[in-house]
């Protein structure tokens, strides 16, 4: 359903009749439905005024009404026109009826909605989203100009979307992060986390990824930075712009990578390092200490790249050291 100021709005309308209609969709002037728009557009049409059961009718100004109608009329420079862009508008509110959207949401009428979506209380929507099927928004959600979110996607709330990003299915943003304070007992206690997540403009993050929220401060995502599937963010954790994280990294918590870092795939990082401007984790490396500007590091600990390979290639000699060692 429509509610007919918004129509009127759209339109650039004036209303004579009921201000306070919900309009449930489009219809035929001959073949009027009772909670349905219709239109015409010619005065030869006005003999299907009066036995209607279109609840509204878009009429020229140039057309003179009878008076004491039962149908609300809505008065536009031109029916056509103004009937093709209600039908523009209805055609991107027909799965509104398995919407569940709180109060006092903003979402303009450039934005897509796929079935099922739920879209919680305050949350601003900015022009040309798209929104697809099962996605749940949370509270006080912010998404910027532009932004796609793919089917499935779970959104907690306060978490802020820049402009033009890419969230694919299945990914979580903003749940609870992985605090514990274990006690004199043995008991792990959780902590609660209550900041945000932040992603900037232009990011793009995978499908299957998890983002933790801050415990009191901004889980955030730079500008640029790209993430493949199944990354594992923790709270607190600070990435800058265009970094690229590849497959099924796993970031400890308050962590904090600055620009223009390359994660390789199945790397892990652990809690409160920093990895400075433009190093490369080489993939299936596991990161204990701080990473200088501009290295290479792999392997498990990650040490400098060349001088890993150098182990690499001795350790493949050892069983031939041994066996000369032997005899």
């Amino acid at each position: 359903m429509i509610h007919i100021l918004k129509v009127k709005e759209l339109l650039d309308g004036k209303i004579v009749g009921n201000e306070d209609l919900n309009i449930e969709g489009p219809c035929s002037i001959k073949d009027g439905k009772k909670g349905c728009i219709s239109y015409i557009k010619e005065s030869k049409y006005l003999k299907y005024l009066e036995n209607t059961n279109a609840s509204v009718v878009i009429v020229d100004d140039s057309i003179t009404i009878p008076l004491n109608l039962k149908q609300t009329i809505i008065k536009v420079k031109n029916a056509s026109i103004a009937f093709i862009s209600y039908l523009n508008l209805y055609s991107k509110h027909q799965n509104s009826d398995l919407l569940n959207i709180g109060s006092n949401p903003q979402i303009p009428d450039s934005t897509y909605l796929g079935e099922n979506v739920i879209i919680n209380n305050d949350v601003k929507i900015s022009n040309d989203c798209e929104i697809h099927s099962n996605v749940y928004i949370g509270e006080k959600c912010i998404i910027g100009e532009g932004t796609i979110i793919r089917p499935n996607v779970t959104i907690h709330k306060n978490t802020i979307i820049g402009k033009n990003c890419k969230i694919k299915s299945n990914s979580v943003i903003g749940s609870s992060g992985f605090g514990l304070y274990s006690d004199s007992n043995g008991v792990h206690h959780h902590i609660p986390h209550v900041g945000n997540v932040i992603i900037e403009d232009d990011v793009m993050i995978g499908s299957s990824c998890t983002i933790d929220r801050g415990t009191i401060n901004s889980t955030i995502i730079g500008k640029g930075t790209k993430f493949d599937n199944q990354v594992h963010v923790g709270h607190n954790v600070y990435i800058g712009m265009n970094c690229i994280v590849c497959a099924q990294v796993g970031i400890g918590g308050s962590t904090k990578i600055y620009d223009n870092v390359i994660l390789g795939g199945q790397s892990g990082i652990i809690d409160n390092l920093h990895i400075y401007e433009n190093a490369i984790i080489g993939p299936k490396s596991f990161i204990v200490k701080n990473v200088d500007k501009g290295s290479y590091v792999s392997g498990n600990p990650a040490i400098n790249h060349k001088d890993n390979i150098k182990k690499n290639i001795i350790l493949s000699k050892l069983p031939e050291l041994y066996k000369k060692l032997s005899k």
